[in-house]
């Protein structure tokens, strides 16, 4: 069960927004967002959630905190700053994953000299919002192509359902999970009730931008 206090944060920053029309990245529909955005505007919300993310794990065994940009550049700053005041020697350091600007697919790459920092060293991944897993899996996959060791992946919020097996069996450690009621875009009864979609947020304005070209 989710802790009351977090779900208290969220919702007092606006991270939790319902009663609406939206479209997730996947092409369905929900009445739900989990608004990530709004969390990083306030500091010490997502210190105090970072502190949260950081604290089931032994800070002496976690040698680098990684997170995909861009939510998790300042995800991973924060976790390893926590991490660093526990430990008894030594220093977790953070770095951050980018995605290739080129390529079909737009792999995450180590670029700025930090896959040196990777191999034989044990990496915490974080991520703010798990919905598939597939950006989370495939730093995983990265940090693993350059030799570290993965001992868990922390994240804020999970909101799809995310198990081990979809992250590459990596154990999960999330803040809170929601279940969303989402549909297909025929089967929406939002779309049949012609609720307007929101374009503020999620990728409402790029999908009636591709309904005007249908």
């Amino acid at each position: 069960m989710n802790d009351p206090t977090i779900m208290q944060m969220f919702a007092d920053v606006g991270a939790i927004i319902s009663d609406s029309h939206f479209v997730y990245s996947s092409g369905r529909h929900s009445s739900v967002y989990i608004n990530k955005d709004a969390l990083y505007l306030h500091t010490q919300a997502i210190a105090t959630l970072c502190q949260m993310m950081a604290r089931p794990f032994n800070a002496d065994q976690i040698d680098v905190v990684v997170g995909p940009v861009l939510g998790g550049i300042v995800l991973s700053q924060w976790v390893a700053h926590f991490l660093n005041a526990n430990r008894s020697s030594g220093e977790t350091l953070a770095i951050y994953a980018e995605k290739e600007e080129d390529g079909p697919d737009k792999k995450f790459l180590l670029r700025r000299g930090y896959d040196k920092y990777i191999s034989g060293r044990n990496v915490l991944v974080v991520e703010d919002v798990l919905t598939t897993g597939g950006s989370a899996c495939s730093v995983i996959e990265l940090v693993r192509m350059h030799g570290g060791n993965v001992v868990g992946l922390s994240a804020l919020c999970n909101r799809g359902g995310v198990q081990p097996q979809d992250v590459g069996d990596v154990a999960i450690h999330t803040l809170i999970t929601v279940t969303l009621e989402t549909f297909t875009e025929t089967a929406c009864p939002f779309c049949q009730q012609h609720i307007p979609i929101n374009i503020e947020l999620g990728k409402g304005r790029a999908f009636l931008a591709k309904q005007k070209e249908l």
